[in-house]
């Protein structure tokens, strides 16, 4: 008996190391369909007659340095405030290899931080669609994705923005609607389709990527509605009351008639 409980043993250990190299590719069959679900995605908005008004990758960019102001299709401007904006290698280990923007704001209460991507030209009322990859680590405050027109009336004015909430879930134009979950200290894609006319804006917003999940349709405030028409920027930021920092990747824009 004994004899035959040294070889089960042997043999557990034998399909323990036999399965080792399928843990250790787990990371990253989970990154290639994470891409692979991106690409599709991306496939789709690009796809039916669009046009790519934002698309800002950052691989022509150095590692430590700010994002340029020209990417491959539109442009970026900073506003540092009191933080810093930078290129920066893949956030965590299990990542694929691509660059990434790091928005840190360390201190509060000061200025605000915050990157905003400008489409290459506004086309007023249309069909759109926005994909951005974001990585955000645990004890980051509140983050903010913002969507805007294009002249602002005034600085960080949105018609709609997103705040990414310390307990994990999302809240829409600081009102009671929140809604989804979204993992720390791994990525997921935020997406959004736009369609904006004449008389209405509605945002249908979702959460997706492993860890994440959720999504909700809302209507644009009527009030934002000339604003809604002048869509022409998308902003990620952190405002003056929180700290901490996150990370971007990926940033697409389409629009298509309607």
């Amino acid at each position: 008996m004994k004899g035959s409980s040294v070889s089960q043993n042997r043999n557990a250990q034998r399909r323990l190391v036999e399965k080792a190299p399928y843990r250790r590719l787990v990371p990253r069959l989970q990154n290639v369909i994470r891409l692979c679900a991106l690409f599709v995605l991306m496939s789709l908005l690009t796809a039916c007659d669009s046009t790519t008004v934002l698309l800002a990758n950052f691989t022509s960019d150095t590692v430590g340095s700010p994002p340029g102001a020209t990417q491959a299709t539109g442009t970026v401007a900073l506003d540092s405030g009191a933080g810093t904006i930078t290129v920066v290698d893949a956030p965590a280990a299990s990542l694929p290899a691509n660059k990434w923007v790091q928005i840190s704001h360390p201190t509060a209460p000061s200025p605000q931080t915050g990157m905003r991507g400008i489409f290459s030209r506004v086309g007023g009322v249309g069909d759109y669609g926005f994909l951005a990859a974001l990585l955000i680590p645990q004890d980051t405050g509140v983050v903010t994705v913002q969507f805007e027109p294009i002249p602002e009336p005034n600085e960080y004015f949105g018609f709609l923005h997103l705040d990414f909430m310390p307990e994990g879930d999302v809240r829409i134009d600081d009102g009671p609607v929140r809604f989804g979950q979204f993992p720390r200290d791994q990525s997921f894609v935020l997406s959004v389709h736009l369609v904006i006319t004449e008389t209405t804006a509605t945002a249908e917003i979702s959460l997706l990527g492993r860890g994440a999940s959720g999504s909700t349709t809302v209507n644009v405030n009527p009030s934002l509605l000339r604003a809604a028409r002048q869509f022409g920027a998308v902003r990620f930021w952190m405002g003056f009351q929180h700290q901490g920092s996150f990370f971007v990747e990926e940033i697409i824009v389409t629009r298509r008639n309607q």
